[in-house]
């Protein structure tokens, strides 16, 4: 395994394959702060040991508590929390018998790993998550879910302070616990949130004019998701198409994200990375190869323009004798003389366009 410590990387991240597809993502996040407090030295710092306790210790009458806090910020946008569960390497419990209820309490405030005391502790609200430990857990791990509580950080990750571990304090009840600091990582706190990506993928239809869409599929890079598109364009039509990904929050508002240019009986496989909720491809491509009119008239070239998405385009003409407005694709044709018009996708910087004529007769 790699050191997340050595390495500077506090995250793993796995995927979920069911049947060759990637189903959803497993992230494992190793604690960002821990550290115990205890009444027994209530002004001393206790962030930099290699295990923390909680609980009652008898032999001191002192009360021992834990601190832990996971940064989240790697989490994609756009994901469905399945699953969180706080994994804890147990090394003792001090006292035998019944089991003995751990629960997780969610902090009020900021708390500093290596200045928090038992004096100046954040606030703290008791969760509905807890687990039993019992004599079998020691020197092995525990499990506690906490799915809610991510849930809730994840929405608003300003609330994010970390938690504290507290048990029965009536009896002795301490127990000890490995923590960041310890050299094997393996036994570190972590937080092993499950999730998956929320994304849908719209279409008009599977056939659009002269494109047909043959495939999409969904490809994991690093710990983001793309979208692959493979896309045909028809042999017998009169000039390039382009094809446009845009990409939206509400399926209302769309944002050009790439576009690719394809010649008649073109194939080709377009990868789209994917931080949006939804996505659709727009088709773009002339009606005919060429537009006429006289001298003096003025005309619309989106008139030659299949455009059912109405995806915003950028027009530009090659004879500067035959200017053309370059957001709406209106102009005037003040010469007798020809001109190529260009289209592309007006919101993107990149040379994917197709062309058409248009002539100006006397």
């Amino acid at each position: 395994m790699r050191n997340p410590r050595t390495s500077g990387i506090l995250y793993n991240v796995e995927k979920l394959v069911q049947k060759g597809k990637v189903i959803g993502l497993i992230h494992t996040f190793y604690a960002a702060a821990d550290a115990y407090i205890t009444n027994l030295t209530p002004t001393a710092n206790n962030g930099k040991t290699g295990a923390m306790y909680t609980g009652l210790d008898p032999y001191s009458s002192s009360i021992y508590r834990n601190l832990l806090r996971f940064d989240l910020s790697m989490l994609e946008l756009n994901i469905t929390i399945q699953k969180a569960v706080l994994r804890l390497y147990l090394t003792t419990r001090y006292q035998a018998g019944a089991p003995q209820q751990l629960d997780i309490y969610r902090l009020t405030a900021a708390f500093e790993e290596t200045a928090v005391t038992w004096d100046n502790a954040p606030g703290s609200v008791l969760t509905p998550d807890y687990t039993l430990v019992d004599d079998n857990n020691p020197n092995g791990y525990i499990d506690i879910a906490m799915t809610d509580l991510v849930r809730d950080w994840y929405t608003t990750p300003a609330d994010n302070y970390g938690i504290m571990l507290q048990t029965t304090e009536l009896t002795n009840s301490l127990l000890a616990f490995r923590t960041r600091e310890y050299a094997e990582s393996a036994m570190w706190p972590m937080l092993i949130v499950e999730y998956s990506l929320t994304h849908t993928v719209i279409y008009t239809s599977p056939v659009i004019g002269d494109f047909s869409y043959l495939s999409t599929s969904f490809v994991l890079e690093g710990h983001a998701l793309e979208t692959a598109y493979t896309i045909t364009y028809d042999s017998a039509a009169p000039t390039a198409g382009l094809a446009i990904v845009e990409q939206s929050q509400d399926d209302d508002t769309w944002a050009q994200s790439t576009s690719i240019s394809l010649d008649p009986g073109e194939t080709r496989t377009m990868n789209v990375s994917t931080p949006m909720v939804y996505e659709r491809l727009s088709f773009v491509n002339a009606a005919s190869a060429a537009m006429t009119d006289t001298v003096g008239s003025t005309i619309d070239v989106n008139t030659n323009i299949d455009n059912s998405n109405e995806t915003a385009l950028r027009y530009e003409s090659s004879n500067t004798l035959l200017p053309i407005d370059p957001d709406t694709g209106v102009m005037t044709l003040a010469v007798a003389d020809t001109t190529t018009i260009i289209i592309t996708a007006k919101y993107l910087d990149n040379f994917n366009y197709f062309s058409f004529e248009v002539i100006a007769a006397p």
